[in-house]
């Protein structure tokens, strides 16, 4: 009788088949990581393009954008005050989500606020808000929408921008960039915060030289606008980097990098990855800086009448 040749695999085959397959996905791994994290910034990206987008369009029909927070645009007779992002909403494809109303409106989560790569924002994308709360929001309505970006507050202003006044040029102009969604920090004041894209009030009365800080507990100033670049430190505004009393107001410095979001600073920028941040310019394009960024470039790409040659992506 002729006995067959077994088919089995032994153990030593066996051993040796999961080794090979250890090997490959250890080389795989990494590979699909970087997709994965190249998807995220391009998603990342897409967003900020499609807020520059409406801001261009808004621009288009006004001939000035929306401020940070006020009626748009600011002539209009019994307009409704809200947020630069809450203006932009009919030009983001959202008008049903317009029509609600500021404060209706405040509490849902936008897609195109969130960056995948801001692991602070939560899946729900909302914020519970139990302080500092604007007199114009229904107080028994804690939740407000997230964004994973903020809007650059020496641009848009309280009255808006116009592109004819952009002195340093649109494409050397930051509207906004990326930004925790949820900040907080072991020791500072403010200690916390959040990126609310529905949170504002209007401006108080106060010098425009800077020469008064406005007190801590100003809404004004509170850690829970969607907003960067923001100044609240007396004395002149200078001009440029280069004179003799450099501005060093902590709110425009630099991004932070790498840096996790319980030791963020709430009132600073922070890219999602650990070398670069994206930022849509007033052109309308996506750029990025690097953790290379100096104070001064950045400060530049803020400001944008101030003269700067400098660029925040150079």
């Amino acid at each position: 009788m002729r006995v067959r040749p077994s088919s089995a695999f032994t153990l030593v085959e066996l051993l040796v088949v999961i080794a090979i397959i250890g090997v490959l996905v250890a080389l795989l791994l990494p590979a699909v990581q970087a997709a994965r994290d190249a998807a995220r910034r391009t998603q990342s990206q897409n967003n900020l393009r499609q807020l520059g987008l409406a801001v261009q369009k808004s621009h288009d029909v006004h001939n000035v954008t929306p401020p940070m927070f006020g009626s748009f645009p600011a002539s209009s007779e019994g307009g409704t005050a809200a947020t630069v992002f809450y203006h932009l909403l009919p030009f983001l494809e959202q008008t049903s989500l317009h029509d609600l109303g500021p404060d209706a409106a405040r509490s849902h989560a936008l897609t195109v606020l969130r960056a995948p790569s801001d692991f602070s924002h939560p899946a729900e994308g909302v914020y519970t808000l139990t302080e500092m709360v604007p007199l114009w929001a229904d107080p028994e309505n804690t939740t407000w929408g997230l964004s994973s970006y903020s809007a650059n507050w020496q641009f848009f202003g309280d009255d808006g921008a116009s592109f004819a006044q952009i002195g340093d040029g649109l494409s050397h102009t930051i509207m906004f960039n990326e930004k925790f969604a949820i900040s907080s920090r072991p020791e500072g004041n403010p200690s916390h915060g959040a990126n609310l894209w529905g949170y504002g009030v209007f401006p108080p009365e106060r010098p425009w030289d800077y020469s008064q800080d406005l007190p801590t507990d100003s809404l004004y100033i509170a850690p829970f606008w969607a907003r960067s670049g923001f100044v609240n430190r007396s004395g002149p505004v200078p001009t440029a980097w280069t004179g003799e009393e450099p501005w060093n107001c902590r709110c425009m410095l630099k991004p932070e990098f790498g840096i996790a979001p319980t030791e963020a600073h709430p009132l600073k920028s922070q890219s999602f990855s650990s070398s670069v941040i994206y930022m849509s310019m007033a052109d309308g394009s996506v750029r990025s800086a690097t953790e290379g960024v100096s104070d001064p470039a950045w400060s530049a790409g803020e400001t944008p009448d101030n003269g700067e040659l400098l660029r925040p992506d150079e």
